[in-house]
């Protein structure tokens, strides 16, 4: 019986054995692409920032045999438009951040995840990726790290930190970009970057006694949206003849949330991430946000709210933060004509991917312009917990409109 049971497992290890090593031998292989040639360059470019060994997400797609056990995972959040985690509907609004997969790109993957999914030319494995050591935009200006790193213990799966930088060390500066470079890159999920003129997240930091700060009560910080976002895969944007202010004595104050998956729980990590700065050469427009939010009570499927601008404006970006279960959000800006602009279309917005949506162009809109907001919730929605970037959770649907007084460009 003994020597039974021996032979019963090693049959099955080698039934392991083979299965890793020609995955697709009950799969009649139909694909007219293979990973080798074909998929390793898509996955390498649209996903392998997080999808790499050491990286956010929970699995490696950079290489054959870490991304073949997932294929019907890969295609199942292919169909369903959350992988790369772009939410914007194409055509709704043009971006110059835009981070979808083209419709050749989703083919591709589509027939070779359904097709056997062939690895290609045995002569033809490509190299395995190394993460980027170097700053997107190039040398910044000044490059922030943490004081001190901050430890996420092994039994801690999820935290959001604050971290306190010293930025305004010279005079009156005008940041045209903001880079960010997780130190941990497993466990970083986003980050944002603050200005804070008053003290405040000062003297945070010195009642807190770990190593920056916890989530502040409501009200307490932040005074005024991000200056900058950062999720993993999103390259900075650079504005050019604009820039956010950063008065002489101020602080810099870094939001990080940590989430460790089920391949890293159990683990201690130790981060210190960096902030990289890019000041402009001379005078710039200053970059100005202005929150739009919800009524804190909203009820039924459809909820519309609007703004009106009091002045000539040319808007450039949009960060939305939507704590309630809704299959849509649409944004429009409506001139005083009654013409419409389309800015932005949300189809199943994730609060887990909270994205800065760069627009191709400034869009102009004159004095007494609206911009209006149409939100499609789901049966019975339910709030969503949340530590927000955006004012206060009070109100479900908090949107940051980065703009530039007078008119700056054509629509």
């Amino acid at each position: 019986m003994q020597r039974y049971r021996w032979w019963l497992l090693t049959l099955a290890m080698a039934f392991v054995v083979a299965a890793g090593s020609v995955p697709h031998g009950h799969t009649p292989i139909n694909s007219r692409w293979n990973y080798n040639e074909h998929l390793f360059p898509i996955f390498r470019d649209q996903c392998g920032s997080c999808h790499m060994e050491g990286g956010v997400a929970p699995m490696s797609l950079v290489t054959y045999r870490s991304a073949f056990p997932w294929t019907q995972s890969i295609r199942e959040e292919i169909l369903g438009l959350r992988m790369p985690p772009w939410q914007a509907e194409d055509g709704f609004g043009s971006f110059r951040n835009g981070h979808a997969l083209s419709a050749r790109d989703m083919d591709m993957i589509l027939e070779w995840s359904s097709g056997g999914y062939p690895q290609g030319p045995r002569d033809q494995v490509p190299p395995v990726p190394e993460a980027a050591t170097e700053w997107a935009l190039g040398e910044p200006t000044a490059a922030l790290e943490m004081p001190e790193p901050f430890t996420l213990d092994a039994g801690t799966s999820e935290a959001i930190r604050y971290f306190v930088l010293p930025g305004g060390t010279a005079p009156d500066q005008s940041l045209n970009a903001i880079d960010f470079k997780p130190g941990a890159t497993a466990v970083v999920r986003s980050a944002a970057v603050f200005v804070d003129t008053t003290g405040t997240a000062r003297t945070l930091d010195e009642a807190d006694a770990g190593v920056g700060f916890g989530p502040p009560d409501a009200g307490d910080f932040p005074p005024a949206p991000p200056i900058a976002v950062w999720i993993p895969g999103q390259e900075p944007v650079q504005t050019r003849g604009m820039g956010y202010s950063l008065p002489e004595g101020s602080d810099l104050v870094l939001r990080i949330q940590y989430k460790k998956t089920w391949i890293t729980e159990g683990q201690e990590f130790a981060d210190q991430s960096r902030v990289g700065l890019y000041v402009a050469d001379g005078p710039e427009a200053g970059i100005e946000s202005m929150l739009v939010m919800s009524p804190e009570t909203v009820s039924g499927r459809e909820v519309t709210f609007t703004h009106e601008v009091e002045q000539d404006l040319s808007l450039l970006a949009l960060l939305p933060e939507i704590d309630i279960e809704s299959s849509e959000i649409r944004i429009e800006a409506v001139k005083p004509d009654g013409s419409r602009i389309p800015m932005l279309w949300l189809r199943e917005p994730d609060s887990g991917w909270t994205t800065r949506f760069w627009f191709d162009a400034p869009l102009s809109l004159p004095e007494g312009s609206q911009l209006e907001i149409r939100a499609m919730l789901d049966p019975a929605a339910e709030r969503l917990p949340s530590t927000p970037l955006l004012g206060s959770s009070a109100n479900p649907i908090r949107i940051a409109v980065d703009y530039v007084a007078g008119n700056v460009a054509a629509n």
